[in-house]
């Protein structure tokens, strides 16, 4: 089993039945899974800028996460989506971002 979202049918379903959490540069959307794992997918749009732009966001937020996956509790579908105010923002600030979404959603041990 893969740990990450990838088929269009597991993001809409995380779409319309998980929680949605607002931050400063980042969206997450929130789903309970039957694994013992947490999956993870990560959206950023076109609008944002070209693909070297782009790309280099996905990279900065997937290592966001796999430090962070650490700490969280198992066993969740997570969304991450980048806003528009994404391009300005640090390394740092996408980290802390993050990680008070997931405080939020209280997914910490």
């Amino acid at each position: 089993m893969k740990r990450k979202l990838s088929k269009t049918s597991e993001f809409k379903k995380v779409f319309s039945e998980g929680r949605r959490i607002e931050g400063k540069n980042l969206i997450i959307f929130v789903l309970k899974n039957d694994y013992d794992f947490n999956r993870l997918g990560i959206i950023v749009k076109k609008e944002i800028g070209k693909a070297v732009v782009r790309n280099k966001i996905k990279r900065r937020l997937k290592e966001t996460s796999r430090l962070l996956n650490k700490k969280l509790l198992p066993g969740y579908d997570i969304i991450v989506m980048a806003k528009n105010n994404i391009r300005e923002a640090s390394y740092f600030e996408l980290y802390y971002d993050l990680e008070g979404l997931l405080y939020k959603e209280k997914l910490f041990l």
